[in-house]
């Protein structure tokens, strides 16, 4: 019997909100923003976001900020949004699992989103008879349909009462027994009664003929469903047959900018429809190419409207599953204005495979990918001149818009962007296909390594818990460790630092550096250099103060300089200072502190209070903004306390409260920064560090001086140095903390939380801000070395680097003794390496390999049914950061699994094993005309410490191998229905 343990418990434990897009859609939710500010309201697995695109004002520098990140604790299936007739904003509506439709809005004060309405339509969960798989909302705002994949669809009617409080009706049903849905979008009516469309199938007769004769003959209709906003119901006003590979539909402008009605996308062409117009059609381009297959048909997966309402124009861009994005617009007829005539379909350009793709008031292009990281282009141009590529322009003349009849394909040529640019590219970690956690790289924290992604834009990645720095400067200082470094600004009002002060007790002096146009060392200066630096500081309007063990040396406007030496017998130990308060710590345990006048001099309180044990940390915060002193300093003795104590003039160094550790204080700062959850109070938060490592955090209260809701974390083997710092990517204040590895405290920008996340970078001994003209960043001491550098993002927890893949990854192994990787990898339906080759050979194509080769990962992978592209390639990710061998399989043959295996008989030397698949059709029944699926196990010896493969022999099967193991010295592999063991051979 099996030993189950009654006190077992599972912790879960999210470390990365889901990123890959359920829904995402265009909206104007933030009050006060031109409508050309959109928004954009995504979701992603259970959460929803709103981000904004911000760009500088010459449009150098784009970003994606959120706005707001909420969790709505369901599984979210759809969103819409619309903008109800007389509101300001958008509202914004959600289907989900919960069987019900919720509207919500955005709340600028509490930045989060508001429930409006909540109402309940049907059962919980994903299922296929309850609403909600479908989602679209009327363009003029009057009403929204929800449709399940089978049988049902309600729409609810929302208008305004007499007190502008947002009303939404009862569900009303168009329900149709034995019904299939495969999409609904809604038409542009104008004024006039709303009206959706769906694409259905009717299988009632299908389901009830034994013989199969009724499914043979099913037909998809494309049916309008009006709803009569004076009776308050829904009818259905019209329908007719459409091709049976209708997969999507997208509703045409109407009224006073368009001809209303739909555009049907099927296989291989796209149909405009209408009951009060005639039909249209016009096929879908395929590529033109040695290695493309002139009759592989293509469908449209993705596609956006734009419609400009000043000048009454609109076009399309749809995608398709290649990626390729066309332009499509309709010439309207002289006679009949709201009759078109023709479309008009032009290649504009590749961009990933969407999942959806929105077009922004902006300019710029936001595609939600299907796979690895989403993107937003920016748009150059918008192809409207004819003259330009004509090659790629097509146009639906002579095309009958009949399904049975034939056409003759088009055929364009792909290439790199012409029309858009790469703005911003968004980082994301779907789909994963593999993951493992280890520590090669000997690092304090293990990493989690995984394979991501698919065809050529597949990727390993090298996963690390912390936020990734941007290296800027990087350089020795001397044969002497540095354990510490201040910035400063020349006056108070510059708004770039001057100078660098750099401290070596170890070698017992101060370097100065000036800030400039370069970072360069100044031989003469007023600064001490002879002595190592306590602190230094910019007070007052222009003076400089550098203390140092022997006492304070001020550096006046004028150039003058004062300087107060330390009490007879005793040294300076601790100090801090902020614009007007100087508080040093002797070694006698006494406190000596200073007040600025307005001459720029620094004046001494006489009496020196003496503390319970020697001060080993001390911190004055921050002056507050319009006043001219700090209310609190913080002193740490050797003792385990610290001592809150009062810096006013009128009543200074009184103590106002005391709280024991649990260990010595090495560091403290008192840090003024917004509290969480509020609508930007600020609040003094003390940030102590412990010799034991830990980290402490507490609030001062304002009025007491008492420390309160004190929160605890242990950073590292190390004592841990804290230092304040000023946050570029996020405009904020936050803290450096240096133990085993930096740690930096903030509030995320999304959640306004406080947040303590790692750095991935090497240990630190101190870090400041730097600030100058071309750089807003930080400068650190690491080692021997000075480090400038800039933290891009703090939004998220995770930082990944990642190696380039060629295929699709479908397994991966570690080898044991060193940081070696070896992935297999493999594209079905796709022509590989050799293949191509042989291909262009052929046809004399000339572009050279190079060049193709840079254009294939830009448009991706050449496609042909039934053939394999795959390669088995071995991956250092932590020292070569790159791919070290790589093994193309020849023979349609496909690599499904592989794993390092220790053979006892080769005294346990470690060997790749990989299992493949050749012919294989998924699917697909062997036929008497194709070869039967077969299968084969790779041994390669691995030479040069892992880095290459040699192949030593492969063993063929009679079924593709899906799995492979070590056992007992051995290889345990499964085939079929059956399961061997194998030893290596001669």
């Amino acid at each position: 019997m099996s030993n189950v343990q009654q006190t077992q418990a599972f912790y879960s434990l999210t470390l990365e909100a889901p990123s890959a897009i359920t829904a995402v859609v265009t909206c104007n939710s933030i009050p006060g923003l031109k409508n050309q500010d959109q928004q954009i309201f995504e979701a992603r697995g259970q959460r929803i976001y709103l981000h904004r695109i911000i760009e500088n004002e010459d449009r150098t520098e784009v970003s994606l900020s959120t706005v707001c990140e909420q969790n709505v604790f369901g599984i979210i299936r759809g969103v819409t949004s619309f903008r109800i007739p007389g509101t300001a904003t958008d509202q914004l509506v959600i289907a989900s699992d919960s069987g019900r439709v919720a509207m919500v809005n955005y709340d600028a004060e509490k930045k989060q989103f508001k429930r409006v309405h909540l109402e309940t339509f049907g059962k919980s969960g994903v299922r296929r008879t309850v609403p909600g798989q479908y989602l679209a909302s009327d363009p003029r705002g009057r009403c929204c349909m929800l449709a399940s994949a089978e049988k049902n669809k309600v729409v609810y009617i929302v208008n305004r009462n007499s007190e502008a409080e947002i009303v939404i009706s009862s569900p009303h049903e168009a329900n149709s027994w034995a019904n299939l849905c495969f999409g609904i979008c809604a038409l542009d009516t104008g004024w006039e009664h709303p009206v959706f469309a769906a694409l259905e199938v009717d299988y009632n007769d299908a389901e009830n003929d034994p013989t199969g004769e009724m499914y043979s003959r099913r037909e998809k209709l494309l049916v309008y469903y009006t709803v009569d906003l004076g009776l308050n119901h829904v009818v259905k006003s019209w329908s007719d047959t459409v091709d049976y590979s209708a997969n999507m539909l997208f509703g045409v402008p109407g009224g006073q900018d368009g001809p209303s009605g739909v555009l049907v996308c099927c296989e291989d062409r796209i149909y405009y429809r209408h009951d009060k117009t005639a039909p249209l059609c016009i096929p879908i381009p395929r590529r033109k190419g040695s290695t493309e297959d002139p009759n592989r048909k293509r469908i449209i997966v993705a596609g956006c409207l734009h419609l400009s309402k000043a000048r009454h124009e609109f076009f399309f861009l749809l995608q398709t599953e290649d990626g390729d994005v066309f332009k499509l617009t309709m010439e309207m007829s002289e006679e009949a204005k709201a009759q078109p005539e023709r479309m008009v379909v032009k290649y504009y350009d590749t961009f990933p495979v969407a999942k959806q793709m929105l077009l922004i008031r902006k300019g710029y292009i936001y595609v939600a990918a299907e796979n690895g990281n989403s993107k937003i282009y920016h748009v150059n141009d918008l192809a409207d001149d004819p003259e330009v590529e004509p090659h790629n322009t097509f146009k639906s003349d002579d095309v009958s818009p009949d399904p049975t009849e034939t056409y003759k394909p088009t055929y364009f040529t792909p290439r790199h962007l012409n029309f858009t640019s790469l703005a911003v590219d968004i980082p994301s970690l779907h789909p994963l296909m593999r993951t493992h956690v280890a520590n090669p790289a000997n690092e304090d924290a293990p990493q989690i390594y995984a394979i991501q992604g698919t065809g050529n834009r597949s990727v390993f990645k090298t996963i690390r818990h912390g936020l990734e720095i941007q290296e800027i400067v990087n350089t020795a200082l001397g044969d002497f460790p540095c354990d510490n470094l201040w910035s400063l600004k020349h006056r108070s009002s510059d708004e770039y630092h001057s100078y660098l002060l750099i401290s070596s007790v170890h070698g017992g002096k101060t370097i100065v550096l000036s800030i400039g146009d370069e970072v360069e060392t100044i031989d003469d200066t007023s600064f001490l250099t002879k002595w190592p630096t306590v602190t230094a500081a910019q007070m007052g309007d222009d003076t400089l103060v550098q203390v140092h063990a022997r006492g304070v040396h001020s550096i006046l406007g004028s150039g003058a300089v004062n300087a107060w030496p330390s009490p007879a017998n005793r040294t300076i130990t601790a100090a801090s200072a902020n614009d007007r308060q100087l508080l040093l710590g002797l070694s006698s345990a006494e406190l000596a502190f200073f007040f600025m006048g307005d001459d720029g001099v620094l004046n001494q309180l006489e009496d020196m209070p003496e503390m319970s044990g020697k001060i080993t940390a001390l911190s004055v915060g921050q002056t507050p903004k319009g006043q001219q002193q700090a209310k609190y300093a913080v002193v740490g003795c050797d003792d385990c306390t610290i001592r809150v104590l009062s810096i006013e003039l009128d009543s200074p160094l009184e103590a106002r409260s005391v709280q024991a550790l649990s260990a010595v204080p090495t560091s403290i700062e008192v840090v003024e920064m917004v509290e969480p959850g509020s609508s930007g109070t600020v609040v003094s938060y003390v940030h102590i560090g412990l010799e034991s490592g830990l980290y402490l955090r507490a609030i001062i209260d304002e009025v007491t001086g008492e420390l309160g809701e004190v929160r605890t974390k242990f950073l590292g083997a190390r004592p841990t140095r804290l230092f304040p710092v000023s946050i570029s990517a996020s405009q904020q204040q936050g803290i450096l903390a240096c133990s085993t590895k930096p740690w930096l405290g903030y509030n995320h920008p999304g959640s306004s939380i406080y947040t303590l996340t790692p750095l991935v970078a090497a240990t630190m001994e101190a870090a400041r801000p730097f600030n100058s003209e071309h750089l807003d960043g930080l400068c650190a001491i690491q080692g021997g070395n000075l480090l400038i550098f800039g933290i891009p993002k703090v939004d998220g927890r995770l930082s990944a680097s990642e190696v380039a893949l060629q295929y699709t990854p479908r397994a991966m192994t570690r080898n044991p003794w060193n940081s070696m990787w070896y992935v297999a990898q493999s594209d079905g339906n796709t022509l590989s390496q050799a293949t191509k080759d042989d291909l262009r050979a052929k046809a004399g194509d000339a572009v050279p390999a190079e060049e193709f080769a840079e254009l294939e990962k830009h448009i991706g992978l050449s496609r042909s049914t039934g053939h394999w592209a795959s390669c088995i390639q071995a991956i250092d990710p932590v020292e070569a950061k790159a791919a070290t061998s790589t093994i193309e399989l020849a023979d349609n043959e496909a690599a499904l699994c592989c794993e390092v295996i220790p053979f006892a008989s080769r005294e346990w030397e470690v060997y790749l094993a990989v299992g493949t698949g050749q012919h294989m059709m998924p699917g697909v029944a062997p036929t008497a005309a194709t070869e039967a699926p077969k299968g084969f196990v790779h041994i390669y010896k691995l030479t040069e410490s892992g880095r290459q493969m040699e192949l030593m022999h492969k063993t063929a099967f009679a079924s593709p191998v899906y799995a492979l193991h070590p056992f007992q010295g051995r290889l345990a592999l499964g085939v079929g229905p059956e399961l061997f063991v194998y030893d290596l051979g001669m």
